[in-house]
């Protein structure tokens, strides 16, 4: 008797239930990772404020376009693996310090989170498939242009199908100065603002050491809202985080009796 795949998928260790979003410290120093996940429990919205994606340079040129490219991030990884994301690795740009939350793929799917299409551009000898995206991005722009002053119209830019796909196209392989390989995060990513309630949260995130002071902080800012949200440590084993969701009490949670 033929099975249902999504009976078969449940065993797959590989693969993900849940999407992580981690935050980071501001890069002015002005606000913390834990400051950042704090705000973010409190208005339960994750902001999208950095423009991601194949058409960077018409965002930096149009704020309508920019508009339009603004992306919250997730990455597709199993809760036991989360420690990967929080080590610092050589060549990237952000460090994460263990702060975050995890919601399932199936609910940011409902809200209109899309995986992350990555074209590899280490193919020497023909042409790489960013370049017929980027035709499609100047023929955009082309069309939005008037002919009679070369000014193009941002708004009418904006709404082309391509700038519609762009935020979930990167590349991947080596540039002119690096290297850009991190098809391995299994990227998704929601265009625009992503709101959530508080039984949307799979688990948060937090160092074991911060998690009582930051639960304390949660639940003077927002009652109890959160009360039944689960904080767990990226450096816990699989059981450890499986006992912290039975609530399972801390002192048994360790090998031995304490």
């Amino acid at each position: 008797m033929s099975e249902q795949i999504e009976n078969l998928l449940h065993r797959r260790t590989d693969l993900s239930t849940f999407l992580v979003h981690f935050t980071r410290d501001s890069g002015d120093g002005a606000t913390t990772s834990q400051d950042n996940l704090l705000n973010i429990l409190k208005t339960s919205r994750l902001k999208a404020r950095n423009t991601y994606g194949m058409a960077g340079q018409l965002a930096e040129r149009f704020t309508e376009v920019a508009d339009t490219q603004r992306t919250v991030c997730f990455t597709e990884t199993p809760l036991e693996h989360t420690w990967m994301m929080c080590r610092p690795i050589a060549d990237r740009r952000f460090r994460f310090n263990g702060y975050g939350l995890a919601f399932t793929k199936s609910f940011a799917r409902r809200r209109g989170a899309n995986p992350v299409w990555y074209l590899d551009i280490s193919q020497r000898g023909r042409e790489w498939l960013t370049e017929p995206v980027n035709r499609l991005i100047d023929a955009a722009r082309a069309l939005a242009t008037r002919q009679d002053t070369g000014a193009t119209d941002g708004f009418t830019l904006a709404s082309a199908d391509i700038l519609r796909l762009a935020p979930f196209i990167e590349q991947m392989g080596p540039t002119k100065d690096s290297r850009k390989e991190f098809w391995w995060e299994r990227e998704w990513r929601h265009v625009g603002d992503f709101t959530f309630e508080p039984d949307h949260i799979v688990v948060a995130f937090a160092p074991e050491d911060q998690q009582a002071s930051l639960q304390a902080r949660l639940r003077e800012a927002t009652a109890d809202d959160y009360d039944d949200v689960t904080f767990v440590d990226v450096n816990w084993g699989l059981e450890r985080i499986i006992g912290a969701l039975a609530n399972v009490a801390a002192a048994d949670l360790g090998p031995f009796p304490q």
